[in-house]
């Protein structure tokens, strides 16, 4: 899954996320008619009553598709837990094994063709190898660094150890560099054997860190930092307002513009528009509320008593998933989450139901569903990179039946709808522009699409509705705001 691409769409994850369905009905519809059940490990009720508290969050979710997206991903994940076993976690590691040293090698090739072509991608020189983005590859790498040290180790291949570390540097994700130190510090005070690899890669690490600090130009980060610290002052304004269940799983990409500017910044937002905290408990306790959020730690607890006992492997790979989500975001990336059920499946807890199949065939439906709202999104994705394309080429018309496809396949992004807007503004049908961006708005309310329901208002000559929408645009922080509240005193007079 951490392999796997799509050239033809846009979202790097939702082909990961399609495949862990596909899994999931796999397994779950094959247990159900073959002699075998789910597994009934240490973690399960943990897990069970975390994915119950984010179901009964969509109560509070102002889009439901948005929520039922989200929770698709999320639940076909974690259930993969309870189809763990001895012999599914020994294939689960090889090949996760395998696809971190392919991983890691396109990593390595990217960055040697960067060095020596002079080129550089839209990440600035930083590489993503199949992952889509350099934060998603640190955070897959950084997780499952510990995992793969366990299977080098049991495989007698040490010296593939650092691999992972090597693929992990040029990413320069600051966040995933910083949280590899304790990681590699668990290994380096928690093994006898400390001048070994991994070992001796924790003074290497930190001589790296100190000589990034001192011989590199680090207040490129300071913007950064600050805008995160933004994300999660926003995301406790969220949960300030809906304590109890949050505004629903997936509900931070609806509402995240309408609270932002509650947050005192001295800086200019590059949009008004996000989807993730940059931190997972954040996150958490923001779209599944207070109720969510213990029920995460409960199971982060649970399992970390567990693992500390079990599997120090495990548990340090747990570790790093933890350190990865105050700054990341793991818990959003497929590929990151993936690794939690492997991680938690060394609970010990391996006994089978032999009888019974009340759990397959919950998890079997569940899985059947998730297929179909992920599958439906994924077709909308193909589609609307068909209408970019097309509306690069100039051709309009298909640009806009690519559109109202992926739209009518899956509202959940918004982006879709936006696009509609604006060629409809482009051929003057205002009309047809002002319902897409208020279709937009429903999904994702943000200022940028308030603007431009302005501008398509005053297009067709409701200027008082016009008014409203400028002023709504201000009032969200849009980063044009001061030539919309020149358009609003012209306007106004």
């Amino acid at each position: 899954m951490p392999l796997a691409v799509n050239p033809w769409g846009l979202d790097p994850y939702l082909i990961k996320n399609l495949l862990v369905c596909l899994t999931l009905c796999y397994i779950s519809l094959k247990t159900l008619y073959g002699a075998g059940g789910t597994r009934r490990g240490h973690l399960s009720v943990q897990i069970s009553v975390f994915l119950a508290i984010i179901f009964l969050s969509l109560a509070a979710s102002s889009n439901l598709s948005v929520s039922a997206l989200k929770l698709a991903g999320t639940a076909s994940i974690l259930l993969l837990y309870f189809f763990i076993d001895d012999s599914g976690r020994e294939k689960a590691l090889d090949f996760t094994a395998y696809a971190i040293i392919i991983v890691c090698a396109a990593a390595i090739g990217q960055k040697s063709a960067f060095l020596m072509f002079s080129f550089t991608t839209g990440f600035a020189g930083r590489v993503s190898s199949t992952l889509g983005n350099p934060n998603f590859l640190s955070s897959y790498l950084l997780i499952s660094f510990p995992l793969f040290i366990y299977w080098a180790k049991k495989k007698n291949k040490q010296y593939l150890t650092a691999l992972p570390y090597i693929a992990i540097l040029p990413s320069e994700t600051a966040g995933s560099i910083l949280a590899l130190l304790p990681v590699l510090a668990l290994f380096f005070f928690g093994k006898k054997n400390k001048f070994s690899l991994p070992g001796i890669l924790f003074p290497a690490h930190l001589l790296v860190i100190i000589v990034a600090i001192f011989a590199t130009d680090i207040s490129s980060k300071q913007m950064s930092v600050k805008e995160r610290f933004f994300k999660w002052k926003v995301g406790v304004e969220i949960l300030k307002k809906q304590p109890v269940l949050g505004a629903g799983w997936g509900g931070v990409k609806s509402n995240f513009a309408l609270y932002q500017n509650k947050v005192k910044r001295d800086w200019t937002l590059k949009s008004t528009s996000e989807s993730k905290i940059h931190n997972d408990y954040i996150q958490i306790a923001a779209e599944s509320g207070i109720a969510g959020a213990l029920a995460y730690a409960w199971l982060l607890i649970s399992a970390l008593i567990l693992l500390r006992k079990k599997n120090f492997y495990a548990f340090a790979a747990l570790i790093a998933f933890m350190l990865d989500s105050i700054t990341n975001f793991p818990g959003e990336l497929p590929s990151s989450l993936m690794l939690l059920p492997l991680i938690l499946s060394f609970d010990g807890g391996d006994e089978k139901l032999k009888q019974g199949k009340a759990p397959g065939i919950v998890i079997a439906l569940i899985a059947v569903t998730s297929l179909f709202i992920i599958g439906k999104d994924f077709a909308a994705d193909i589609s609307r990179k068909k209408g970019y394309d097309s509306y690069a080429a100039g051709d309009f018309k298909k640009a806009e039946s690519s559109w109202l496809r992926a739209h009518r396949l899956s509202p959940t992004s918004g982006k879709s709808a936006y696009a509609l807007g604006m060629l409809y503004v482009n051929t003057k049908n205002y009309t047809g522009a002002i319902n897409k961006f208020l279709d937009s708005i429903r999904i994702r309310q943000y200022g940028e699409v308030y603007n431009n329901l302005g501008n398509a208002l005053y297009l067709s000559g409701n200027i008082p509705a016009a008014l409203k929408a400028w002023e709504k645009a201000v009032e969200l922080e849009c980063p044009e705001k001061e030539n919309i509240q020149k358009n609003i005193q012209l306007l106004g007079r």
